[in-house]
């Protein structure tokens, strides 16, 4: 149940307008988001999850980035507007702590979940492509992890076989299959763990959270990118590779029925074309050799990442019933199948978008 005295009160150290309405949006894991309703406009209203993010490194992140955008003329052109508090500040935190902001709604604006066309996938790789360019046009020495080691395949893959050890035997029993699929693959979170150790690995300001609902697309306009808690060294294999997961496969990420779920190359092929157009020329030999390992690398982190949330008692994400992220976690393992069935294909086009 939504506490509207509350919100209410946070929307006030933002505007002085009245809300109207006040109500749950989108469906993200992490985050709490509002739509909020005034008279003569709409906002989005967001609560950080603060067991999830070092909030003082996130706070200090928007403010880098947005100093960034304003001084450089870029207002609304990568992401939405953020509405600044009464204190001229982009987050505004409450009395239990908790960490608020607020973005102006657009009207002609959409997420998706799924992908409904061809043209949407390259123009999601495209979007996502021109706000790296961004990035890499800043200098990343300001920037601190929100996440320490978001993507460090070895934590992930250390979490979840402790996970194993320690989980209740009826747990274990529900996700044997998935356990075994994880166990017999751990080579790819070693690989990927590799690569990313050797001297010539390359860190660079990323977004790390490049699912396509984190895309807003408008009409007749770019499409704009929302989300930017994870905004922080990272690498583009992992972004790309996020997008490969999201992307890539037109069923939910917790399908029951694990037939709707396979890995399209169609739209694989679209995504690569639009994400590397422009961005192909500023990769490193490391970046361009390790497309492949850092997709697979992705598809399984995140599988064994629902499945260890699963093992603990669904302590992290967002969950609808007991059984969610296992359930999230058969996708991403029948994801991953289909993308490792296809290797030929995806180097080929990969051989054709790069060169």
């Amino acid at each position: 149940m939504i506490d509207t005295t509350h919100i209410n009160d946070i929307f006030s150290n933002f505007s002085q307008e009245s809300t109207t309405s006040i109500k749950p949006y989108g469906d993200g894991h992490i985050n709490k988001t509002y739509l909020a309703e005034t008279i003569n406009n709409k906002y989005i209203l967001q609560k950080v999850n603060k067991s999830v993010f070092d909030l003082e490194c996130l706070v200090n992140n928007y403010e880098v980035l947005d100093n960034y955008i304003t001084s450089n003329g870029l207002s609304g052109k990568y992401y939405p507007p953020y509405i600044k508090t009464n204190n001229k500040q982009i987050h505004h935190i409450d009395s239990d702590g908790s960490c608020w902001r607020l973005s102006v709604y657009l009207n002609d604006s959409l997420t998706h979940q799924l992908s409904p066309s061809i043209n949407i996938t390259q123009d999601a790789g495209m979007a996502m492509s021109r706000f790296q360019k961004l990035l890499n046009s800043i200098n990343s020495d300001s920037f601190r992890p929100t996440i320490p080691d978001f993507h460090n395949p070895q934590r992930r893959l250390d979490d979840y076989l402790d996970a194993v050890k320690k989980t209740k035997s009826q747990n274990i029993r529900k996700a044997s299959e998935e356990i075994s699929f994880a166990n017999s693959n751990t080579k790819i979170a070693e690989e990927m763990s590799s690569i990313v150790n050797a001297n010539d690995f390359n860190y660079r300001l990323t977004h790390n959270d490049t699912k396509l609902e984190n895309i807003l697309f408008r009409n007749n306009n770019y499409p704009l990118i929302i989300d930017l808690d994870t905004v922080m060294e990272g690498s583009i294999l992992f972004d790309f590779g996020d997008m490969v997961r999201s992307i890539t496969s037109l069923a939910k990420e917790d399908e029951k029925d694990l037939s709707k779920v396979e890995f399209n190359i169609d739209h694989f092929e679209a995504l690569a074309q639009g994400y590397f157009s422009t961005i192909k020329i500023d990769l490193t030999d490391n970046e361009l050799n390790n497309i492949y390992s850092g997709m697979l690398s992705v598809i399984y982190i995140q599988g064994i990442r629902f499945l260890t949330d699963f093992l603990m008692g669904n302590v992290y994400y967002d969950t609808g019933y007991a059984e969610h992220n296992l359930d999230r976690s058969k996708t991403q393992f029948k994801l991953l199948q289909g993308v490792i069935s296809k290797e030929a294909e995806i180097a080929h086009i990969l051989d054709d978008v790069l060169e």
